[in-house]
């Protein structure tokens, strides 16, 4: 049983049991009728308090891939929380502020998808791939961090890492913008109009003007 479910049992039972005892017990009616009272707010309380499911979920409850999207999501979510903890390990101080920013980027792509899953699946690779990959590039980079190993190899390769997360930074801007690129087109095309608008009415404004002081 899920956590809001064992709430909402524990809360209506609570309930249910507190109306019974206070008729039956402290107030004095009949057993029946208060058990039957007790029972009416014990399911009063469990619909009442039934977790309402959001639209994300809402929105994959009649697609035959619903499950595997959301699964998609939900792992997504451990990598960037994998990926910010050892962003907060880093000792570098450029090294760590780079990674807490391609961190704080993954999670506004993840928002982003939460409040638009209609476009997930343009987002497959980033969350399939992306985020998994720099989630395990930033763990062996603190584990040899940690390991205070000083090789050539090691030097090299978190040379390479640091070389790497600006590309990344820059290339998860870019698929952010991608994932809004449909609301910019949308936004500039009422824009336009708008500014359409505005330029008649002024030229209707003016004319008018002109012709009441004539």
């Amino acid at each position: 049983m899920k956590k809001g479910q064992l709430r909402q049992l524990l809360a209506s039972l609570a309930g249910g049991t507190a109306v019974f005892l206070i008729l039956a017990l402290a107030l004095h009616w009949n057993y029946f009728l208060s058990a039957a009272l007790g029972v009416g707010v014990y399911f009063g309380l469990w619909f009442l308090l039934a977790p309402k499911p959001d639209a994300f979920t809402l929105y994959f409850a009649d697609r035959p891939d619903g499950e595997e999207m959301q699964e998609r999501m939900e792992e997504a979510g451990r990598d960037l929380t994998r990926i910010w903890a050892s962003a907060r390990k880093i000792t570098d101080i450029r090294t760590r502020t780079d990674a807490l920013a391609l961190t704080e980027t993954g999670m506004r792509i993840y928002t982003y998808l939460r409040k638009q899953p209609e476009k997930i699946s343009a987002a497959y690779r980033f969350l399939t791939y992306y985020l998994d990959t720099v989630g395990r590039i930033l763990d062996q980079y603190v584990r040899y961090q940690e390991a205070d190993l000083h090789t050539a190899d090691v030097r090299r390769f978190q040379q390479r890492v640091r070389d790497l997360l600006p590309k990344l930074k820059a290339g998860f801007d870019g698929q952010l913008a991608q994932l809004m690129a449909s609301e910019r087109f949308d936004v500039e095309a009422d824009m336009k109009v708008m500014e359409s608008l505005l330029n008649t009415e002024g030229m209707q404004w003016e004319t008018r003007q002109d012709g009441s002081a004539s």
